[in-house]
């Protein structure tokens, strides 16, 4: 059953073409500029360094590299107040006064890098003690004790408890969604009284780790080559607990973002720099519970919501919803990690161990099981997917180190191992301008090309060593360039698969926690992301390109 619903559920202000805010593609940007010099500790000027600019009232940060001769300029500034601080070669600078920034104006503000940068973070993921530290010891005696050690293991080891920490709200959340999991993929749940145990056992025994310095992740040596000509714009949203989990760019080469524990979809005008929000409709649920986004070539945003078990699609052009439900016939959940929108109109859903297809002409729903579900009756797990030239889908059995593949004309599924020594983790993935498959390799540290026809597998390695986090691929399909978030090191990171040399692009902070990233795709010198609820912050943004 379907359920189109109409204009009157947007909240701030109605978006969408033809409405009252401009796209990014109008002249509606800003052009004020703070240009300056870096200097190092000596007074010399310091090239490759970067360059912060935040302006607390608009909830914006901005980093440049500076260039020859320590100069650096940061332009299409909106209006303010802006505080600036320089880092590079394992120095930085205080953080500076607030610089007024007027509209058309140039402010000037040399920036000297005196005091010893923090030391650098291990490569993990955000709030954790890197894998490789860490070892199933004996876990603290109590209350729950033995739930843990019996019944959460079935997904991941102890070890990685070890690596965590939540306040009492973080662990409670995090055990209502495993507890989702345990239902989805077949292992018996936890009861109430097993759940508040554990809660309390966490809470306990596993307080929150500190917060990181923001910049101990930036590297001790200054930024050369093309690495040097790039830009960073980033907003934080007023809720910082939304969790933008994952990013995705429209047509008009506006961004979206999910909130899955904010309820509302974020949207960011690169032009006006303006964040806003739109709020689905809910029927029985207090607040949407929001999945993967992806947009399609009309304009149309889908995604999962199985607070009320079903898909959602919204028209941005129309200010339309209409609503997909979930039927009780497939097994598991409504949602899933990562949609992807087939060419020929259908729209698919990753699993436990399934993928799921709606066809919104006929109101078709279909689903598959993949051969290890089938023997085992257990989840291999069901992470990104992406569709091959061929039309065939591909997604990550990020569970057991495995790759699936769904061909749609003859429903046969099949299953593929990876060529890689060790746990890989396979997550999120996208096609290239060849209809073939490049899917990041989380664990392993990797990018790996699937070739559409051969299913051959070719494995290739960033400049940052193995534990850099490899998470979420998009290809650039205009340059060839395959684009890759390196999620526990805070980098975005470029592959030219014509040469094989690589670029990597750091993030302002550490911790960034990138989940998703997505190349617009009518200005690919444009990579949008967004951060996830392990950086304590919901942020979306972007990195962009700049002319040498």
């Amino acid at each position: 059953m379907f359920r189109p619903t109409v204009v009157g559920l947007i909240t701030a202000v109605l978006f969408g073409y033809g409405c009252s805010m401009s796209p990014a593609d109008s002249t509606a940007g800003y052009s004020g500029v703070v240009e300056g010099i870096v200097k190092d500790g000596s007074g010399q000027p310091l090239s490759g360094a970067f360059v912060k600019l935040k302006n607390a009232e608009r909830r914006l940060t901005f980093m440049v590299i500076s260039q020859d001769q320590g100069r650096y300029t940061a332009s299409k500034l909106p209006a303010g107040p802006y505080s600036l601080q320089g880092v590079g070669n394992g120095f930085q600078s205080e953080w500076s006064a607030p610089v007024e920034v007027t509209e058309r104006g140039t402010t000037h503000l040399d920036l000297s890098l005196t005091d010893p940068q923090a030391p650098m973070l291990p490569a993990a993921w955000p709030r954790r003690i890197p894998e490789e530290q860490t070892a199933a010891e004996s876990l603290p005696e109590g209350p729950g004790r033995e739930i843990l050690s019996t019944r959460c293991v079935s997904c991941h080891s102890i070890a990685r408890v070890f690596r965590s920490g939540r306040n009492r709200d973080g662990w409670q959340s995090s055990i209502d969604e495993m507890r989702t999991y345990m239902r989805d993929g077949g292992t018996h749940d936890l009861s109430n009284q097993e759940a508040d145990l554990l809660v309390d056992y966490m809470a306990t025994h596993f307080p929150p780790l500190p917060t990181p310095d923001p910049n101990s992740r930036l590297p001790r040596t200054v930024m050369q080559g093309e690495a040097m000509h790039y830009r960073v714009v980033q907003h934080e949203l007023e809720n910082v607990a939304a969790d933008t989990h994952d990013v995705a760019v429209d047509p008009d080469g506006i961004g979206w973002a999910n909130q899955r524990d904010g309820g509302k979809l974020s949207r960011f005008d690169p032009e006006t720099l303006e964040h806003s929000e739109v709020t689905p409709p809910m029927t029985t649920a207090e607040i949407a519970y929001m999945g993967n986004v992806q947009i399609s070539d009309e304009g149309v945003i889908w995604f999962a919501e199985p607070n009320e078990r079903r898909w959602l699609s919204y028209d941005i052009k129309a200010a339309k919803w209409t609503e997909w439900d979930f039927p009780k016939t497939i097994r598991g959940s409504a949602n899933g990690n990562t949609m992807a929108l087939h060419p020929d109109g259908t729209i698919w859903l990753t699993g436990p161990g399934a993928m799921r297809r709606l066809n919104p002409l006929t109101k078709e729903w279909s689903s598959w099981d993949t051969p290890t579900w089938t023997r085992t009756q257990k989840s291999p797990g069901g992470y990104g997917a992406t569709v091959a030239g061929d039309g065939r889908v591909w997604f990550a059995l990020q569970s057991v180190d495995l790759m699936a593949r769904v061909d749609p004309k003859t429903g046969v599924v099949d299953e593929f191992e990876i060529p890689v020594e060790g746990i890989v983790y396979p997550r999120r993935m996208d096609t290239d301008s060849e209809g073939n498959v490049w899917v990041a390799l989380w664990r392993a540290g990797k990018l790996m090309k699937i070739d559409q026809h051969t299913a051959e597998m070719t494995i290739f390695d960033p400049p940052t060593p193995s534990y850099n986090g490899a998470y979420s691929v998009s290809v650039d399909r205009t340059n060839g360039f395959v684009w890759v978030t390196l999620h526990r090191v805070d980098k975005i990171a470029r592959f030219d698969p014509k040469t094989n040399q690589w670029v990597e692009f750091p993030l302002p902070q550490a911790e960034t926690d990138v989940r998703r990233i997505e190349v617009d795709q009518n200005n690919p010198n444009r990579v949008w992301w967004s951060s996830s609820d392990g950086a304590g912050v919901a942020r979306i943004g972007f990195i962009e390109l700049l002319e040498n």
